[in-house]
């Protein structure tokens, strides 16, 4: 499947808005963002020493929006050294009884050696448990470094290159409630990536240009389950069940995806639990295995704490 998708993701995200917001205004009931007013702490790590700690603050706005704002830092390490890319990331949404609208963007940036922009909008309509959804996405992210070089004679010597990653995806997500305790949920999405590679040398003052995959992997890095969110993916999917008690729910999920630029195959399979351990308070921890084609086997595990008021 190759879809069409919208040139300007800022220009889709307002058309969306601005399509369903008649469908919100004249629900016949009040949208349920009375869920959506909540503040969370979350962290992530691996056996690689790949970490990431986010916060989140959630609140409703009037009877039908919402709001949410999050601060965060991830720390991996790549072929080129460390990177701590501080996280800042951002949403708004607008619900009514079987539709609801969202935009949301999300900002990395570890100083002028990486950073990372993504702007989302997803359209889902709901019935009962169940539903189904679309997304699109826009992504530019870049890094900068030093790589070794081959000299003439024999011999090599470290210079400064870059790497660029942009693009639009289009994706679909759905849920089906089964029973009362058992959901089942599934996505599928599709990218369109380009890469852009500068080496810079001595001998070209203006910089080699190019769409070198081997130099795009070694800046932007091969990937990490924590920070999976910098996976540059062509294509992936996810398949998961849930099963809910009164107070429990227990999740087993299935991941998979191509990486670009040739760098392989990611999969992984991870559980997550979510807990209601008192009135307000929610702890979701989690536990998974995956591997992908240039980082290898890992472990990881989360932890997150949810107070909702």
């Amino acid at each position: 499947m190759t879809p069409t998708t919208p040139r300007s993701p800022h220009a889709a995200a307002a058309l969306a808005l601005l399509a369903f917001v008649p469908a919100l205004t004249w629900a016949d009931t009040p949208a349920p963002n009375q869920d959506m007013r909540f503040v969370s702490i979350g962290a992530q790590a691996d056996n690689r020493h790949d970490q990431e700690l986010l916060s989140t603050l959630s609140l409703p706005v009037g009877q039908r929006g919402w709001v949410q704002a999050g601060v965060g830092q991830s720390r991996s390490v790549e072929a080129t050294g460390p990177r701590k890319p501080a996280i800042v990331n951002g949403a708004v949404g607008l619900a009514g009884e079987s539709v609801q609208a969202t935009v949301s963007a999300s900002h990395r940036a570890d100083g002028g050696r990486y950073r990372q922009t993504d702007v989302g909008t997803s359209v889902d309509w709901r019935r009962g448990g169940s539903g189904i959804g679309l997304d699109v996405t826009h992504r530019r992210s870049q890094a900068a470094g030093t790589v070794a070089v081959t000299g003439a004679v024999g011999g090599s010597t470290t210079v400064p290159a870059q790497a660029r990653v942009a693009g639009t995806g289009l994706g679909v997500h759905g849920t089906l409630q089964v029973t009362e305790h058992l959901g089942v949920y599934a996505s599928a999405t599709r990218n369109h990536y380009k890469t852009s590679t500068r080496q810079d040398t001595t001998t070209q003052p203006g910089g080699l240009l190019g769409a070198d995959p081997v130099l795009s992997r070694a800046l932007l890095g091969g990937g990490s389950f924590v920070d999976r969110d910098e996976l540059a993916l062509d294509h992936g999917a996810q398949v998961g069940a849930t099963w809910r008690w009164t107070k429990v729910a227990l999740s087993g999920e299935y991941t998979a995806g191509q990486l670009h630029d040739g760098a392989g195959a990611m999969r992984s399979v991870d559980v997550k639990a979510a807990v209601d351990v008192a009135p307000g308070w929610r702890v979701a921890p989690g536990v998974g295995r995956g591997t992908t084609g240039q980082g290898g086997h890992a472990t990881f595990a989360s932890l997150a704490a949810t107070y909702g008021w």
